[in-house]
Formats: structure tokens, C-alpha cells, sequence
């Protein structure tokens, strides 16, 4: 059936995010006296939301949630200095967002309160978005199917008719879930070959591909 809905994850598909939260979550973990941790481990948990992705950086395990807010609020602080100092859009992005001529949307687990800016500050804020939904725009979000189905819902299309792109496991998991197409890419921050395994297609590696297999 043919895609009238295309949903972008956010983080690692639609944008390069990691520079900015790499160091961010560096510059945080200086700032407690403790060694910084390496690139490719901070990438590997960017799409899973601010509280898994402190969660696993940080090491301490037996905080309260007073001591977790506050964690999260001081790594905010330090994370929204930096949000705009280098995201870009992947390679085709933008070619593919001014010339697709059906429904889009993004669908990711980083805060509105993030995305808004970076979309501002990239320029595409004012493109015909059918949905931007965050992490915490609902209850739950992905990979559980409420944020798809509000996503469809806005959108007024089937499953069968929606197709996310996306690099991370939350992505794959969610689409499977509700019966709607996952593409992987391959310049995203989790290996494609999981997300293959998952049941994700592709993997493509520029948006460039994107129509052929849409």
C-alpha cells in the first residue's frame, strides 16, 4: 500500500543531535568529578529518552526520585546551553522534506521543549509538519503504540499507509507493534543490523533513497 505518512525519528535520523548531547552529558559528568565516558557509548543510548540515557551514564543506581529530578534538571541546564551549537539535518533531508507532496511527521522520545528550537534553528520549524511528538507530548512513548496511533490519528491514515524512519530499537519495536513499515538508516546511532534483525527494512544510507522505496 502506498505510504501517505512518513513519520522521522528525531536523534540520529532526521538530525545530527550527538555532538551536542556528547557533550553536554560530558561537560554534566566533569561537573560531578567523574570521568567522561566515550563517544560511541553516549551515542548508543541517545534515542531512548533523557531519563534511560542519564540512567545509564550515571552510577549511581539507588537514587530516589527527588535526587533523580534534581540530576535531571542540572543536566538540562547544561544541555540547553549547548542544543544549537552543531545539530544538522542528514545527508538528503531537506531535499526529501520540500519535495515530498504526502503527509510527514516527527515522532521521537527527546522533549518538544528540545525539538522545537533545533527545528527553528535548522529552519524547518515552518514546513507542513503533521505532527511533531515528543517524549513527552503523551503518557507513554515509543516504542509503545500510543504515540503512533496519535501520530495516524492526526494524520487520518492507516497503519498500512504510515512508515517511520528511524535508528533505534524504540523505533523498530513501536512499528512492528502497530503494523506499520520501519526503514532503518545506516548513519543513525545503533547498529542497523539489530534494527534489521528486529524487522526493520533497508537499511538506506541518504534520504536520497528514500522515494525509491517509499
Amino acid at each position: 500500500m502506498r505510504t501517505e505518512l512518513v513519520l522521522f525519528d528525531f536523534d540520529g535520523t532526521l538530525v545530527d543531535t550527538a555532538p551536542d548531547l556528547i557533550r553536554a552529558v560530558n561537560l554534566f559528568l566533569e561537573r560531578e568529578g567523574l570521568d567522561a565516558l566515550s563517544e560511541e557509548l553516549i551515542r548508543s543510548q541517545i534515542g531512548s529518552g533523557l531519563r534511560r540515557l542519564l540512567h545509564s551514564v550515571f552510577p549511581q543506581e539507588n537514587l530516589d526520585d527527588i535526587q533523580r529530578r534534581k540530576i535531571e534538571g542540572e543536566f538540562l541546564a547544561i544541555y540547553e546551553r549547548e542544543l544549537l551549537v552543531s545539530p544538522k539535518l542528514n545527508p538528503g533531508a531537506l531535499d526529501f522534506l520540500l519535495t515530498w507532496d504526502r503527509r510527514m511527521g516527527i515522532l521521537s522520545n527527546k522533549r518538544l521543549r528540545h525539538i522545537q528550537p533545533i527545528l527553528k534553528h535548522l529552519g524547518i520549524d515552518k514546513l507542513s509538519w503533521t505532527c511533531v511528538i515528543g517524549g513527552d507530548s503523551y503518557e507513554n512513548m515509543k516504542p509503545h503504540p500510543q504515540p503512533f496511533i496519535e501520530a495516524m490519528t492526526m494524520a487520518g491514515v492507516t497503519a498500512e499507509e504510515t512508515t517511520l524512519i528511524g535508528d533505534g530499537i524504540p523505533d523498530v519495536v513501536g512499528a512492528v507493534e502497530v503494523g506499520c513499515r520501519c526503514i532503518a538508516v545506516e548513519f543513525g546511532y545503533y547498529p542497523t543490523r539489530s534494527l534489521l534483525d528486529l524487522g526493520a527494512e533497508g537499511p538506506i544510507s541518504s534520504f536520497d533513497e528514500l522515494f525509491a522505496v517509499l
